[in-house]
């Protein structure tokens, strides 16, 4: 996936952003405003407008921090990483090469979930150190912004490790699958079809759920679904060309041998 709007680099990386990415931006925003006009009634509008832009603007940078774990890992492993493009399900980091190994491919896939972990938490226990009470609403902006931070990460993680293609646990399921048949290729495979499964069982869900009445809700499960199936199978589309491509060790392998000399006229 390319980006469309260019924001800088960082560590050497294009940043960039999706046009997609906006969905989801507005999508958080609107649902924050909601939620804190309906716990906070004394905020003015001004003040739930704020509070929830700014918290949209910090999740913003954390998912930009899971991303660049991400990349950061890989260039350690010595991968070359092109880009980073944030979309509406989250981010892609486009690493240009592929892991050498099992274990290389599990840290780095590993890495992403584990900063949104380690974000969420930090955010949460800040908000606990300022007086927010877990069995209660946070009281003050900053609490606020902490708490749904903290938990917005927390989400971003397990929602990532949900082992299915493109999100980061298809790649951890990857790496455990290469480690055990010592073959990519087939692992790549395996877990290319489990992520179908699972993004099939999403569609599933999300069209149950709207016609239950969950509206827009089941509509954008169903839609993410849609989203995992297309890239499951374009990672297992890529897998077979791959493994097509490693049983030919040279050029003459695919050239055809059978052809007829013709005189030259004169």
């Amino acid at each position: 996936m390319h980006s469309n709007i260019k924001l800088g680099k960082v560590l050497g990386i294009e940043v960039g952003l999706h046009y997609s990415w906006f969905i989801i931006a507005a999508l958080m925003v609107f649902s924050l405003v909601e939620r804190f006009r309906e716990a906070h009634a004394s905020w003015t509008r001004g003040e739930i407008w704020t509070v929830a832009l700014v918290t949209a603007a910090l999740f913003f940078i954390s998912l930009l921090l899971h991303e660049l774990a991400h990349s950061w890992l890989a260039q350690k492993r010595g991968l070359r990483v092109k880009a980073i493009t944030l979309f509406a399900l989250g981010g892609v980091s486009q690493i240009q090469d592929d892991s050498t190994n099992a274990r290389t491919e599990f840290w780095v896939a590993i890495a992403g979930p584990i900063t949104s972990v380690m974000i969420g938490l930090v955010c949460l226990n800040i908000a606990l150190e300022l007086g927010w009470h877990r069995s209660a609403e946070p009281q003050s902006a900053l609490t606020g912004i902490l708490m749904w931070l903290g938990y917005i990460n927390l989400t971003l993680a397990a929602f990532n490790m949900i082992p299915a293609f493109p999100l980061d646990g298809g790649r951890v399921l990857r790496s455990m699958i290469w480690a055990v048949t010592k073959d990519a290729g087939r692992a790549a495979r395996i877990a290319a079809r489990v992520g179908q499964i699972i993004a099939f069982l999403f569609i599933l869900d999300g069209i149950w759920r709207y016609f239950s009445g969950a509206g827009f809700g089941g509509l954008w499960i169903a839609f993410i679904g849609w989203f995992l199936m297309d890239a499951a199978r374009i990672s297992s589309t890529r897998s077979e060309a791959r493994a097509a491509t490693d049983r030919v060790a040279r050029v003459s392998d695919t050239m055809s041998r059978g052809f007829v000399a013709v005189p030259k006229r004169d």
